[in-house]
């Protein structure tokens, strides 16, 4: 049985239904006691009327149903359990709205294109190799990938300096992140992780019945000092982001060596997602894979989305100690990164000037943007990231604006940050394009 069986195997529970009548009762005398027994589908809600699931033979069953109150459409009369599906914890959960497709925004709008500044994506795209490698492995896409992306995580491990067994790759840091929770948290444990973020991380935590302790930011800044105050005996790790999504602040080296050191030997795992980390420019931002020979139960997350443009063929990495690797290893499917993305990444990693060129855009674009913004009245937090958490007056009302002209841009409320926007850097095109969208003002 699949790790998906056993996951849903374990959260299987049943319900009794008490006095469940059915749209039309008969009389006891056309009740038939040796019909057989009968598997129909629940009603609509636990109250509602209709077919239920049976267990058993009818013939010496022991009815409990006192008046003889039908139960469902064959004539049982006795109550009969019902088996739920569907585990509880799913009622938490919202799903994730990632809204139409462009084109299909586009048509609705009456626009000729529609540009996305709200999923932080590679301004530039991938690079020309990138594509080129796609082309060429196209061909093969019948045969299963390398299911242990043996050639992406050895040339991963020479970049980074590590050994090829400290590295583990994903269907994007989401399934990553979904891994850590299926080998490490469980009923009762909890995980710390600072509010507001991404969304993923309290999910993941969640599905695998551990709780979320929130620790709420200091303004736009994650706060150790409040992090490391609510870790206690149950704490299975600690989640922070550096850059952070959504504000775009960085954790300081120095503070985050000294809050490691306070967890000591014996802590909790502290997973260190830094998707952004390669538009960092700030000296004092903590490097993750620095770390790892000092604290061995740190384990770093990065991904190929957003400086190599890939996006679309999600493709994220995990650096760690092997030990933490091999856990992962045993709960990764088998084929969990497909054959373009595997050979999209290694062409990525090849290109380093493209890399270079996607990073000195980023990071000066980021700078004017910011700037033109705070002229006009809508400053944000200083940003190590692709994008600017944007304080805007009437936000909802500037984001419907800013739709209409052709230019999608992400909600801060639905972010945690109400009265802002969350706008990715674009190119100075893109960028010259909202700056004018706002001056235009309401129409």
């Amino acid at each position: 049985m699949g790790l998906d069986g056993r996951l849903a195997r374990g959260a299987l529970g049943v319900h009794e239904l008490e006095g469940v009548e059915a749209g039309r009762e008969r009389p006891a005398e056309d009740v038939e006691p040796q019909a057989p027994p009968v598997l129909g589908s629940c009603g609509s809600g636990l109250d509602a009327p209709g077919p239920t699931v049976q267990r058993g033979r009818h013939d010496g069953a022991e009815r409990s149903n006192g008046p003889r109150i039908l139960s469902n459409q064959t004539g049982t009369y006795y109550n009969a359990p019902v088996r739920r599906l569907w585990r509880a914890v799913l009622d938490r959960v919202t799903p994730y709205e990632p809204g139409p497709p462009l084109d299909a925004l586009a048509r609705e709008l009456g626009l000729p294109e529609v540009v996305r500044l709200s999923a932080n994506e590679n301004p530039l795209g991938p690079s020309p190799r990138v594509l080129e490698a796609i082309r060429r492995e196209a061909a093969r896409v019948h045969l299963y990938p390398d299911g242990g992306a043996h050639a992406l995580r050895a040339a991963l491990a020479a970049r980074l300096g590590v050994a090829p067994a400290q590295v583990i790759v994903g269907n994007g840091a989401d399934e990553l992140l979904a891994l850590l929770a299926w080998a490490a948290f469980e009923p009762g444990d909890e995980v710390v992780v600072p509010q507001p973020a991404f969304e993923p991380y309290a999910t993941v935590t969640a599905l695998a019945g551990a709780a979320v302790v929130a620790s709420p930011l200091a303004g736009y800044d994650i706060d150790l000092d409040d992090v490391a105050r609510r870790v206690g005996p149950r704490t299975k790790a600690v989640i922070l982001c550096s850059p952070h999504n959504p504000t775009g602040t960085v954790l300081r080296r120095a503070a985050l060596v000294a809050f490691l050191d306070a967890l000591g030997a014996e802590g909790p795992l502290v997973v260190l997602d830094e998707a952004y980390r390669d538009f960092c420019d700030d000296p004092e931002a903590p490097d993750g894979v620095a770390l790892l020979a000092r604290y061995p139960r740190l384990l770093v997350l990065r991904t190929f989305s957003k400086i190599a443009g890939l996006a679309g063929l999600r493709v994220g990495y995990a650096i760690a100690a092997p030990e933490t690797i091999e856990r992962l290893d045993r709960v990764r499917a088998p084929y969990n990164v497909n054959r373009l993305g595997q050979v999209a990444a290694l062409a990525a990693l090849e290109d380093s000037e493209h890399w270079a060129r996607v990073r000195a855009l980023v990071i000066a674009e980021r700078a004017f943007l910011a700037r033109e913004l705070a002229q006009r009245g809508f400053p944000a937090p200083p940003s190590q990231a692709n994008f600017l958490l944007v304080r805007v007056p009437d936000a909802e009302g500037v984001r419907a604006r800013l739709l209409r002209a052709g230019l999608l841009v992400r909600a801060g409320a639905a972010l945690g940050f109400p009265d802002h926007l969350r706008i990715s850097v674009g190119t100075r095109d893109v960028n010259a394009r909202l700056l004018a969208a706002l001056d235009a003002g309401p129409r």
